[in-house]
Order: C-alpha cells, then structure tokens, then sequence
C-alpha cells in the first residue's frame, strides 16, 4: 500500500507544475539540470519594491452625490488657523492646512471628498501644519470620498508633506482613496486605523511611521516604504495584492497578520528588518528580502503558495519560527550571509529548504518533521542532489519540535 503522505507530496508537486490559479507557473524546475525557483520579484536582485508593485489599473467611472446638511464645506481653500471639525465636513477639490495651522477632528466626524467640478483635481486633504484626528471604538472618524462606492480612485487622500509637527490618527477609517495616507517628510502615528480599497493603503517617503491596531485590506499595495524608518504592531495586513514594500529603509514588525496577499506579504531591499510574532499565512511569498539584514524570530510561515522565507544576499538571524506546510519551498537562500536555528521546519511541499547558492548554509539545531537516525532524508536541496551547491549543515538536530515553533 502506498503511503498516504506520499501521494499528498506527490498530488502538490504536481498542483505547482501546473498551476494555473495565477495565470503562470509558480517554480522553474528541469529534470536535468534543476534550477533554484525564481520568484520575479527578486530574480533581479538589484531590483527594488517600487519595480515590482501592481501597475495600476484602469480608473473606474465614480458617481458622486455630494448631498447636503453639511456641518461645514471647502471649496479649494487653504487653512491658516486652527479649526475643529465635527458633524458631516465637505471637501470640494484640495483643502490645505498651512504650516503652524491645526485641525482638530472630533470623535464620530465624516469628512468627504469630491473633486473640483472646474477642473481637474480630486479630492484631497493636504497637511502642512498639523492634523489630529482622534476618534473612539464607537465613534470613528471616516474619510471618503462623497459617494456609495469604495473602489479606488474614488479621491486622492490626505497628503502630508513637509509637517514638523507629529500628524495623529486614531479610531479612524480611510477608504477608497488612490494613497490613503502619503507622508513625505513628515511624522504619522497610527492606533486603531484601518485603510481599505485603495490603490495604496499608506505610502511613507523619508518619513518616521508607526502604526497600531491596525491595517489595510482590500488594496493593490498595504504599506510602500520608502527610506523610512517604520514600526508596525498588531497590524492586519489582508487581502491585499501586495502587504509590505519596504525599500531601503528600518522596520520593526511585532504581533502583526498578513494572510491572503496574493503577491508577497512583504517585500524589502537593502533594508534593516526585524519581524518578531508575526504570522504570514496563505499568501503568495511569505517574506521576499534582497541584500538585507536583520531577525525574523518566534513567527509562523504556513501554506503560503510559493515560498516561507525567500532570501537573496541576506543577512538574516532566523530562530524559533514555524516554517510549515508551505504549498513550495520553506526557505530558500543564495547565500551563506544568515543562518537558521531553534525553527520547526517541516511538511513543505517542494523542499523544506532550498540552498540556491554555492556556499554552505548553517541550519544548525532545528527540526526536519522527524527525529534524526541512520538513512533518514531531509527534504533538502543542496550539494547532495546538485554538486555545484553548497551544503546545507543541519547537525544537530532537534529531537523533537521546539515547543515555541508548534
């Protein structure tokens, strides 16, 4: 009788070859002579974030109606005084907040947005002073644009350029925007914020970010970061096309989600990373990471459809993690820059791990889904099956699985 776990192992390999759920074969593999999987968001390893995101897609016709009964309205105007806004609030074109101008945006307020009527500017809210929204669990605060429909592109979103002072978000709602929040320059504190339907969620450039129970869902891209220097913490970053692209810049990510990225969960270049309790679950790639360095420790890698962990001329401290059931490769590397240790790296569908350079990589100390013993086989791709690899060192072993990597 033929093992049932053999036939599984069987039935997904062939399900990659084949695979058509994308429009595109997943891996690259010969019989002859294998080839290490190429995703084509690092097959270039000089490529950056920005080269590979979602080419936007063609703008949708929007249907405004801008209604009435607003508690104030905007026409094109600039801001030069402190203002608190609450009620229903109508942006008509670009509203401005001048340098050392605040608004103030109470709890339970509406703020929408159409475009200018006499030409052809969106909707949008840019901030060079200050703005403070700060809502409530009950009363959030909502920016949109002045119509039923969420798509993207509905209106530009709030810009925050050159700000010196600490822009503030809390218990808000972005939706529908082409960049929910664009910071260049500036400082945004996110708690309890959530972007959906955008184009892209937050676009961060030279800028200092965190962000707090939260997220963005629906979108082509969650968060680009650019030379930047971000934390993100008990974020949910779903069902998005790509989650996090991170280009030469810091990110500290603790207790976040990302699940149902089609694309990569998170992407980084030349980037500083450390991702502490996070789980990628059912994305395309789980983490992608071109000549970057950093920890990735105590998180869960799991049925992600290419890759767990993809590293290309990296430098990375991985340790305590769950790698497991990954629809490809677990971990893939072309180097010998990081070394693994403490992971329960297991029951992935191609190979648990796939060594894609030449020199030797240190998978020292973690468990393979079976205790080691005499004629045991790892699922490794190494020096073993291609002489022109480098080994992948695995000894010793865990004799069973870390109890932090379950």
């Amino acid at each position: 009788m033929i093992p049932c776990d053999f036939v599984i192992r069987i039935s997904i390999c062939c399900a990659l070859l084949f695979c058509v759920g994308c429009g595109q074969s997943l891996f690259s593999l010969e019989k002859k002579n294998e080839a290490a999987p190429q995703s084509r968001a690092i097959g270039n390893t000089s490529s950056v974030p920005m080269s590979t995101l979602p080419a936007p897609a063609e703008k949708k016709p929007v249907r405004y109606d801008a209604g009435s009964d607003y508690t104030v309205s905007y026409h094109n105007k600039v801001l030069t005084e402190d203002v608190t806004w609450r009620g229903r609030v109508l942006v008509t074109g670009v509203l401005t907040i001048a340098p050392h101008a605040t608004v103030n945006i109470v709890p339970g307020t509406v703020i929408s947005f159409v475009p200018d009527p006499n030409g052809y500017q969106e909707g949008a809210l840019l901030v060079k002073g200050r703005i403070a929204a700060v809502g409530t669990a009950d009363k959030q605060i909502i920016f949109k644009a002045a119509t039923s429909d969420i798509s993207p592109d509905a209106w530009q979103g709030i810009i925050v350029l050159g700000s010196e002072k600490v822009n503030v978000f809390e218990y808000c709602r972005i939706e529908g925007a082409t960049v929910g929040l664009d910071s260049i320059f500036a400082t945004l504190s996110l708690k309890h914020t959530f972007i959906r339907s955008c184009r892209t969620g937050a676009r961060l450039q030279n800028s200092l970010f965190q962000a707090m129970n939260g997220g963005v869902s629906g979108s082509d891209v969650g968060y680009v970061l650019l030379d930047s220097e971000s934390n993100l913490r008990d974020v949910s970053c779903t069902g998005n096309i790509m989650g996090v692209s991170l280009s030469r810049g810091s990110l500290r990510v603790k207790g976040s989600s990302f699940a149902g990225n089609t694309a990569r969960a998170l992407d980084a270049v030349d980037s500083k990373v450390k991702i502490t309790g996070a789980v990628f679950l059912k994305n395309g790639t789980g983490i992608a990471l071109v000549g970057s360095e950093g920890v990735i420790e105590a998180s869960k890698f799991v049925e992600n459809r290419e890759y767990g962990l993809q590293l290309v001329n990296s430098r990375m401290k991985i340790s305590d993690n769950l790698i497991f059931m990954n629809t490809g490769i677990g971990i893939m590397s072309d180097s010998a820059g990081s070394a693994a240790w403490g992971n329960n790296i297991s029951r992935n569908g191609l190979y648990d791990f796939y060594n894609a350079g030449s020199e030797d990589f240190r998978a020292i100390g973690n468990w393979w889904g079976a205790s080691a013993g005499k004629g045991q086989k790892r699922r490794i791709f190494d020096k073993a099956v291609d002489p022109s690899r480098g080994s992948v060192l695995t000894a010793p072993e865990l004799p069973a699985p870390p109890a932090d990597a379950l």
